[in-house]
This record gives structure tokens, sequence and C-alpha cells, in this order.
């Protein structure tokens, strides 16, 4: 063996072995989740192959859990707020980020799940590259087979790095319908979306003020520690909130049902709406929800979305947002460890899967699935 050659290798960490089959939680029907035994994905010719180390729970997962939203097929792995550890890297890989053995990997993707499980394969666009796979996804949109990463550095704990996904998504509709300064701004929910929008929009956006509205009382004041000046019950928003006096809103609730629906939170949102005021959705669901018409022309209500499909919006475009993304928690802006509020070992099945049943009621903000 030359000299150059052991210096390579002491340069390059030889790929962790591999097993043949690994552990996923999977969903064969709504409510209906099973622990099981698959194959390990092989690597991606131009892709990496990634270990788990921690995936947080997302509310879209509670939805496919629940049966508000749908896979193509079941069943299918969820999970998809992910941290993985480089193990193998397809001999077709080219990056412009320097990728080796035992970095650790975020991805941002559509429709991309399989996280609940203990490996993983991504083919992922780095920031400054341009490359792309697109697909007819059959949601109304186009998809891409590649998905937006960033490399984690050495300073930011595993834990928290499961929160750049969601700060990303955030962060792409925010960037894409920003509030203007001096907006009050009204946010839906109290979960962690709303909290990671609220951080942001509180601590760069330049608001007039900012409040949330959810049921959940925990949530509420878990909020106003983190960035609202005021949090509401629904009820309280209605009967305290004047009527046009929000300029934004920003809607991350799930599927909602009430029995009145002259009091559907979107529509008393709408209420409350300025004339020409700029209503965000946010939140996906596959049942349809009340969205009031009437109020969207009298008060010419411009009712927008960061695009899924990825010809309006494109992955190596979401490349910056997730490296932005990641510099919103490292900084502070985002506070992923006030947000990171449980954690739960990958082994104990039987938590998890109380989890993902309890995820609506409970009084905790992100729960984080530990694989280490």
């Amino acid at each position: 063996m030359s000299i150059s050659t052991m210096l390579d290798d002491l340069a390059s960490p030889a790929e962790p072995a591999v097993p043949a089959t690994m552990k996923a939680v999977e969903l064969l029907a709504p409510l209906t989740p099973a622990l099981s035994t698959l194959p390990v994905p092989g690597v991606p010719a131009d892709g990496l192959l990634l270990k788990t180390r921690c995936v947080s729970i997302c509310s879209t997962d509670i939805s496919y859990f629940e049966g508000h939203l749908f896979p193509d097929v079941y069943p299918v792995i969820l999970g998809h707020e992910y941290l993985g550890e480089v193990v193998q890297i397809g001999p077709d890989f080219d990056s412009s980020t320097p990728i080796a053995i035992g970095d650790r990997v975020v991805y941002w993707g559509q429709t991309d799940f399989g996280g609940f499980a203990e490996y993983r394969s991504v083919r992922p666009i780095f920031s400054g590259e341009t490359k792309s796979d697109v697909y007819w996804a059959d949601r109304y949109f186009h998809d891409d087979r590649m998905a937006s990463a960033v490399k984690v550095p050495d300073d930011l704990d595993d834990l928290h790095a499961s929160l750049i996904e969601p700060t990303t998504g955030a962060l792409r509709s925010l960037l894409t319908n920003p509030p203007a300064p001096g907006d009050r701004v009204a946010i839906l929910g109290a979960g962690p979306i709303a909290v990671i929008a609220g951080s942001v929009i509180k601590r760069l956006f330049a608001p007039h003020e900012v409040v949330c509205v959810d049921l959940n009382k925990h949530r509420n004041v878990f909020a106003k520690g983190q960035f609202a000046d005021h949090a509401y019950v629904p009820e309280e928003f209605e009967e305290t909130v004047p009527l046009n006096s929000i300029d934004y809103v920003f809607d991350t609730l799930p599927t909602v049902k009430v029995d009145d629906e002259d009091q559907d939170p979107r529509r008393v949102a709408m209420r409350k709406l300025a004339p020409r005021g700029k209503y965000v959705l946010y939140g996906a669901s596959q049942e349809m929800q009340k969205f009031d018409t009437w109020l969207m022309l009298a008060k010419g209500i411009n009712i927008t979305a960061a695009p899924f499909d990825v010809h309006s919006f494109p992955m190596h475009r979401t490349a910056n947002v997730i490296a932005s993304a990641m510099h919103m928690i490292r900084s502070g802006i985002v506070d992923a460890g006030a947000l990171q509020t449980q954690v739960c070992p990958f082994d104990d099945y039987t938590q998890l899967v109380e989890i993902l049943r309890s995820y609506r009621s409970t009084h905790h903000m992100k729960t984080v699935i530990d694989f280490r």
C-alpha cells in the first residue's frame, strides 16, 4: 500500500457495517400502527444512506395517523422531521458541500416520510446546487424525488437539530407571504409550527403586535412566553379582538370541527381581518374546511400559501431556506431548547403509540423520538 493511500484511509473514515434489516413503525391504516422488521434501503447512486438519530413528531404525522391525510398506499412509515448520520455515500454522489461518513444531515421534502425507521436514504440538494428530479405527484402538484438538505455543524445538539425541518416549513411560508412591518398579526394555533412562525415574525418582521388563538391553555401560556403579546382561547378571541383590526393571519390549525359553523376559528379570524388583509394557510388537510366566501368578497381577503409545486418553489430554493432555518435555531431566534419538551426512546413502542394517540390534547410541544 502506498503512503498516499494510507493517508487517504486515515482521512476518510471507513463505512460502518449496515445490517440487512431494520425496525420501523408503519401505519397500516388510520389509527393502526405496527412495529415491523423491514429491509434496510439501499444507498442511491447519487445520494446517501443515513442512520437515524432523532425524529420529531409533526402535526402532519398526526393528520395521517388520524386519517385526515392519506398516503398513496398503505403501509406508510411516518416521520419527516429528521436527523440522520451518513453511513454510506453513493458512487455517483456529487455535492458542493463536503460530506463524509459520520456527518449529520437534515433534509426537507414535500411528502417525504420514512423517518420512524432505523435507516433511510435521501438524495440531497444542498444550498447553492440546482439539481432536480421532478415528477407529477397525483395530488395536483409536481414534487421532487430529491430533497433540500443541510449539513449540521458540531455545535448543534441532536435533539434540537431535528427542529430544523419544521422551521424550514414555517420559513418557506413566511418568506413567500411575509407580514408588512407594523402589521397586527394573529396566529391560529399555538402548537410548535405556530411558535416557530410567531418567533420569527416577532423577532424579524417588526410587527405592531402578535396574538395567537388555541383551545389548549397550556400551549397558550407557552406561546406568551415565546412570542405572543396576547394568547386567547377562541371565545376570548371572538369577544375581545375588534372586527377589522387584524392585518395578517397565519393559519396553522389542523382539521377543525365545531357545532356552530359561525364560530369556526377560521371564519372568526376572517371577521377580524381588515379589508385587503392577508390570510396565509400553512396546515394541510384533505378534509374540506370552512372558509367564508362572503367575507372574502366583502373584504377582498388575500388567501395565499407557499406552494407545494416545485415548478413554483423548486427544491433548490428550499435548500437555501433550510440553511437559513438552521441559522434561526443556532442564533436563538427559534428556541429549540424550549420547544423540545419530551423525548421518547424509539425502542419504547408503547409510549410512542400513546404519544401519537394523545398528541392533540397534550401540553407538550415538540416530542423527539430518540434512536441513539
